[in-house]
């Protein structure tokens, strides 16, 4: 690690694409990152995911000191060995851990020396379709989704923090419907950012009006979550 560390928490980073992109530079992307970029079909998609591995670059480098020039982002299967999927992480630093995520119109990245999971999605007003309840969510959590006020909503807070537990590696996708995120454990925090526990890990999530999307991040410790005016001037 760097000996210019800003950060000893678990460091989370949420922006606007074109915000990271302003200040990113995309050829900082490796030829297989350029590759799967340019396979997308629109441009929205396409700029999400340059920003999104831009941006988990730049919150590696925060948290190590390291210049993000020199970071390069890799992915390896655990399963099949192949570096074209899988859980990514930083060459060369086997004890930083690293997670990104992206939606059109947000992108998010966390970095830690443990494992750590984010997720972004973006904000829907369209009733969930029942099968996706029933491949997600216990049925005591679909009844609490069906009651909120805001349905939609209140599954993408599920789906979010179940999201983050698959990426940390402590849940599998076949046991999404089988998980029960305990509400009891649920505590509001600054900025509207609701706090819980899943096991030893902290789960933090909160929707954000302006980029219109629902944010969620998985640690050991308390993440210290910051905006694009942070990292940009880290980053400088």
């Amino acid at each position: 690690m760097g000996e210019e560390s800003l950060y000893r928490a678990p460091l989370v980073l949420l922006a606007r694409p074109e915000d990271v992109l302003r200040v990113g530079d995309e050829h900082l992307l490796t030829p297989r990152e350029q590759r799967r970029a340019g396979a997308l079909r629109h441009r929205a998609d396409r700029d999400a995911h340059v920003a999104a591995h831009l941006l988990v670059r730049h919150c590696a480098a925060a948290l190590t000191g390291e210049p993000v020039e020199s970071l390069v982002l890799v992915q390896e299967c655990a399963e099949c060995g192949s570096t074209e999927h899988g859980r990514p992480s930083i060459a060369g630093l086997p004890e930083l851990h690293v997670s990104l995520a992206h939606t059109r119109g947000a992108v998010v990245a966390g970095a830690d020396r443990r494992p750590i999971g984010v997720d972004v999605e973006g904000l829907r007003t369209t009733d969930v379709d029942p099968a996706v309840l029933a491949a997600t969510l216990t049925a005591a959590e679909t009844a609490r989704v069906r009651s909120a006020s805001d349905p939609p909503s209140a599954f993408l807070r599920h789906w979010v923090r179940k999201e983050c537990l698959v990426k940390v590696g402590v849940i599998t996708l076949d046991e999404l419907s089988r998980v029960e995120l305990d509400p009891t454990t649920e505590q509001d925090g600054e900025e509207g950012r609701t706090h819980g526990r899943f096991g030893s890990l902290h789960l933090v999530d909160w929707v954000d009006p302006i980029l219109g999307a629902a944010v969620a991040a998985a640690a050991h410790r308390p993440p210290v979550v910051g905006s694009a005016d942070t990292w940009a001037v880290r980053s400088t």
